[in-house]
């Protein structure tokens, strides 16, 4: 009997809990980081497409010297695994100017 008091005063006890907690608020410091810029196109889509789901520290992050085998996965894992609402164009252009500009491929020679 004294296990049954015991857990309705518990129960009690954390629904007045629950009902008098305050709501929390957060305030984020400003975005300060930024993505370097180019004159690829994929710079553009970018700056629009990727400050939805994260900053751009993430992309500083990453290993350095990845191939745009490797960015272009990166970005596809964000449009299939996590749901960037990215194109296909999109991810290949985002994957171009990561692999130029953090990575190790090299700007296609003006023709």
């Amino acid at each position: 009997m004294n296990y049954v008091k015991t857990m309705v005063a518990g129960v009690l006890f954390g629904a007045v809990a629950i009902a008098s907690a305050a709501p929390v608020s957060i305030t984020l410091p400003q975005e300060t980081a930024q993505l370097k810029p180019s004159t690829h196109p994929g710079y553009v889509v970018a700056t629009q497409m990727c400050a939805i789901c994260h900053s751009a520290d993430y992309i500083n992050q990453q290993p350095g010297k990845m191939t745009l085998t490797q960015w272009t996965a990166e970005v596809a894992k964000m449009q299939h695994a996590y749901g960037a609402p990215l194109s296909d164009d999109q991810v290949k252009q985002i994957g171009e100017y990561l692999a130029i500009t953090y990575g190790s491929e090299k700007p296609a020679a003006a023709p």
